[in-house]
């Protein structure tokens, strides 16, 4: 069998490693590549206030407003920016770098998809999680977005590796370690706390004297991290922690933006990845506690009103590795008494990577976010290469720009409601983007290139200032956003 013949080439499987790492990360930069908006929280909560650290300007939407985000993330992306703005001219150079830290960083799914299906049911099921989670196409696009339930679950996956298996540590320092990883998890994404709390009784319920005390120090370090930073930089500690959870369990402001039924996240994964989910029902035999993870992470999110397809990230890669368990387990189930298990096990590991591909890449166009509202983003990083910008208006798409972090100018950025404020503020902007029938043809723009939902315009010229209360923070303060 394959497993057999590690002991005489281990390097063999290092090398199948190595190029699922490589191919994932190549896949992560290719996604990266293209312009698409996930969600206009990518921008707007973590690359708008990453930019005003670094650079001293940005959108400020009402969650900054009120001091309900923690800037511990934004801080992180913001030295990613300044070291890598050199990369390239406009906002080119640090959106590269951050797509790199982020891709790399979105790898850990692809070592613990190795790592915990190794441990669970052998290298053939190593091989064929490791392989899926490089290549399934969730984990592809979602990777370089900079969204913290996301980088939440790229510190989660390895603490929970530690914490069921990581035993060749000694005890104190693994319990540690599973602890910082877990604290630091939940501090990005506190509706991780449910599942979080399982784990964290799950790794102390065999011997609590020895493991909770360090595990405890583990999690509150980076805990206690992000309150002080709310300390330094609101008024008090935990108050992004305090208010980020009265704005949305108490006043419900999350339900302003779209509700859906309990059983949707159910529907969601059903759609998207309903033969892994299959086989992951099988897998779940060998590893109970995934499976109960998973669970506790889909109905506590099953419980909140407003859903959204990021906010379970993490379930995609537990599914993955339980497939590939459960693949495995029916495979030697109805070949047990197979005269040729070596070759077996190769060509189950073959097709299972070929058949992951394939859908793959048959279900990228049907992603939803797939290029969503492109337009924007791709806009403003062509005006951000442009040094005769001078002043941008955006035509009833706000939410769907890029913002000053991938404009990079420190122009005015305007928003426009309706064709009477457009005439009379054209003079104060010699960029626009809005739909293909909204522009007047008497105001002298020219259409530079339209994408899916919208089009850039152009005129030549110089741009007188602008009236104050069409400026994006300020429009933004009068209608509550």
């Amino acid at each position: 069998m394959l497993r057999d013949r590690v002991r005489s080439k281990p390097s063999v499987i290092h090398i199948a490693l190595a190029a699922f790492f490589i191919v994932g990360f190549g896949l992560r930069l290719y996604a990266a590549h293209f312009p698409d908006l996930i969600h206009p929280d990518q921008i707007f909560q973590t690359l708008e206030p990453a930019h005003r650290l670094a650079f001293g300007y940005g959108v400020i939407t009402w969650e900054w407003r009120e001091g309900v985000r923690s800037w511990v993330f934004p801080a992180f992306l913001a030295a990613i920016m300044k070291a890598t703005a050199w990369l390239g001219p406009g906002s080119s150079g640090y959106l590269w770098g951050i797509s790199v830290v982020l891709s790399l960083l979105s790898l850990v799914t692809i070592w613990f998809g190795f790592v915990w299906a190794k441990r669970a049911s052998g290298i053939q099921a190593a091989l064929i999680a490791a392989g899926a989670c490089a290549v399934w196409y969730d984990l592809v696009i979602f990777a370089p977005a900079a969204l913290t339930g996301v980088v939440a679950t790229h510190a989660l996956l390895p603490g929970l590796y530690l914490g069921k298996y990581g035993e060749r540590m000694p005890a104190g320092r693994r319990m540690f370690l599973t602890g910082l990883l877990l604290g630091l998890a939940v501090s990005l994404r506190i509706e991780f706390a449910p599942a979080i709390g399982f784990a964290l009784i799950y790794f102390c319920r065999e011997d609590w004297r020895h493991r909770a005390a360090p595990l405890a120090c583990g999690f509150l370090l980076p805990v206690l991290g992000f309150g002080l930073v709310d300390a330094f930089t609101w008024s008090y500690p935990f108050q992004s922690f305090i208010k980020y959870f009265w704005v949305n369990a108490i006043e419900d402001r999350s339900a302003l933006y779209g509700l859906k039924p309990w059983y949707w996240y159910a529907l969601v994964l059903v759609e998207q990845m309903f033969p892994l989910l299959v086989l992951a029902l099988f897998g779940l035999r060998r590893s109970p506690f995934l499976g109960w993870f998973a669970l506790i992470v889909l109905v506590s999110h099953s419980l909140i009103g407003h859903k959204e397809v990021r906010f379970i990230y993490i379930v995609f890669p537990i599914v993955v590795t339980l497939a590939a368990i459960g693949l495995v387990d029916i495979v030697r189930h109805f070949t047990a008494r197979s005269t040729s298990p070596a070759l077996i096990g190769n060509v189950t590991v073959v097709c299972a990577l070929g058949l992951c591909c394939l859908l793959s890449y048959l279900s990228v166009p049907l992603f939803p976010y797939w290029q969503k509202d492109a337009a924007g983003i791709a806009a403003f990083d062509r005006l951000s290469r442009d040094p005769t910008v001078c002043g941008v208006a955006d035509y009833d798409l706000w939410y769907t720009t890029g913002g000053y972090a991938h404009l990079n100018k420190d122009v005015p950025i305007l928003l426009i409601e309706n064709a009477r404020d457009l005439r009379e503020q054209a003079p104060a902007f010699d960029a626009l983007l809005a739909t293909r029938s909204a522009l007047p043809a008497t105001m002298g723009f020219t259409r530079v290139k339209c994408w899916r939902n919208a089009c850039l315009y152009t005129r030549r010229g110089a741009c007188v200032p602008p009236a104050r209360r069409y400026e994006i923070n300020t429009v933004l303060r009068r209608i509550g956003e």
